[in-house]
């Protein structure tokens, strides 16, 4: 156990340490300079408070040792003043280490004075129960600020390691969000090069309609006209075959092949007049065909140069049913006139026949 010599004798050890550090220090260290102070202040106010609690009341009682305690009061009074000027001291000025260095000599001094002085005066005045009474509570508050000081430092530990936690839970946040983040721009620009391919895939479809349209409707009028030609052939061919039947069979009977030949060639004449007006017919299809196809790639044209214009793809669909709807109206329209016309080339051409049929007979 712990004698009230020893107590006295190696309690200053540790301020004597942090005094040695501190005054090694340069102006440049400032934050050493703080901590280093920090930790001797704390340790000159504990050696003072542990004298003031449990050593001085008892002392006290000894009315010889009365002087005794009130120098060492005094000098703790002189440390506390010095601790509070360096404390309001900048750390990195000439004067700070000037004022540690007198806060070194009084401290020294005032364990001379325990040495020398108070304690052969505790020793003589105390009995041996005082004396390890004293220790006692010395040691037993001394552990209790120690537990303490372990307490703090593990909460400061445990705060720590929750701030440090925080921070990584916090950044794995940020990490997440940011992964996220990237991946929904990703997402947006798949979208747009999707969408971007929609419509320039639109865009194809409507123009290859836009020059697949006047392409028909140019076959189209081709193909009537061909058939008109065909069928023209067709009744001069019959015509021509038929005479030839009639003169084949009848040759025997001259006059009545003179006749038949005679009709034939009325016949063929109706025939002829006919196909010259179902010519004509055609010629004039084709006209109107071909006026018929330019106002078509002219709207397709249109319907291009507005496609081309749009800015949004919800725009692009909107044109793209009108030009798609345009042209089905179109395409209708077209063919209404296609067959109104046929129609009448034909009932022309009836008319023509029967009233030339008429004179003949």
């Amino acid at each position: 156990m712990t004698t009230i010599r020893q107590l006295i004798q190696t309690s200053p050890a540790r301020a004597n340490e942090l005094f040695a550090k501190l005054v090694d220090t340069s102006e440049n260290a400032v934050k050493t300079r703080e901590r280093l102070f920090a930790d001797l202040k704390e340790e000159l106010e504990l050696l003072a408070s542990l004298e003031e609690q449990h050593l001085f009341p008892v002392l006290r009682k000894h009315k010889d040792l009365k002087d005794l305690v009130r120098e060492a009061l005094n000098d703790n009074k002189a440390t506390r003043k010095l601790l509070t000027e360096l404390d309001h001291t900048p750390k990195e000025s000439e004067e700070f280490a000037t004022r540690v260095a007198e806060l070194r000599r009084v401290f020294q001094q005032h364990v001379r004075d325990d040495k020398k002085e108070l304690l052969p005066a505790v020793l003589k005045a105390l009995s041996d129960e005082e004396a390890e009474a004293v220790v006692e509570r010395i040691e037993a508050e001394k552990a209790e600020i120690e537990e303490a000081k372990r307490a703090e430092a593990e909460e400061r530990r445990a705060e720590a390691r929750r701030e440090r936690e925080k921070a990584e839970a916090e950044q794995a946040r940020i990490e997440a969000a940011e992964r996220a983040e990237a991946e929904e721009r990703r997402a947006a620009a798949r979208r747009e090069r999707e969408e971007a391919k929609r419509v320039q895939q639109a865009a194809e479809v409507v123009v290859n309609t836009a020059w697949a349209a006047p392409k028909a409707a140019q076959q189209t009028a081709k193909s009537a006209q061909e058939v008109a030609q065909t069928s023209v052939s067709t009744v001069v061919e019959v015509a021509q075959r038929t005479t030839d039947q009639v003169t084949e069979v009848f040759g025997a009977a001259r006059q009545r092949t003179q006749e038949l030949t005679k009709r034939a060639t009325e016949n063929l004449q109706v025939v002829t007049q006919s196909s010259a007006i179902l010519a004509r017919g055609i010629q004039e299809a084709s006209g109107e065909c071909l006026e018929m196809v330019q106002e078509r790639m002219q709207k397709n044209l249109d319907g291009v140069n507005a496609l081309v214009r749009c800015r949004s793809l919800p725009e692009f669909l909107a044109v793209q049913s009108s030009l798609l709807r345009d042209n089905l109206e179109l395409t209708l329209a077209n063919s209404r006139r296609i067959a109104e016309f046929s129609t009448r080339v034909a009932e022309t051409a009836a008319r023509a026949a029967t009233a030339e049929a008429n004179r003949a007979a």
